[in-house]
């Protein structure tokens, strides 16, 4: 089922990789050095635990589709998903980047 408008191309899912891994340390550095808790539920008791666990849990949920993404990457359901994924995480890092900014910079 090829799609007929292939908007992403693998440097999407290259990008998409980049991001999930930008997200995977920035939480790291937000839970541990400044308190800021987990927002997601399927990962809230692997940070608790440890570090290794969250991260094998957070690639574990992440990597899977990017891999599928990448391979199926003509198919209309493939382009949707790298479109559905890279503004969820582009719209994650905007919320890592709005903290660093108000941690670094108070306004008060």
């Amino acid at each position: 089922m090829e799609s007929s408008l292939n908007c992403f191309k693998k440097r999407h899912t290259k990008l998409l990789l980049l991001l999930v891994l930008l997200d995977l340390v920035a939480t790291m550095v937000w839970f541990y050095f400044f308190g800021i808790d987990e927002l997601n539920p399927i990962l809230v008791e692997p940070i608790n635990k440890s570090l290794l666990r969250f991260t094998f849990f957070k690639l574990l949920l992440s990597l899977p589709s990017i891999y599928l993404f990448n391979k199926y990457l003509p198919t209309k359901l493939a382009q949707i998903g790298i479109g559905i994924s890279l503004s969820v995480y582009i719209g994650v890092s905007l919320i890592h980047y709005y903290l660093l900014i108000n941690i670094l910079f108070p306004l008060s």
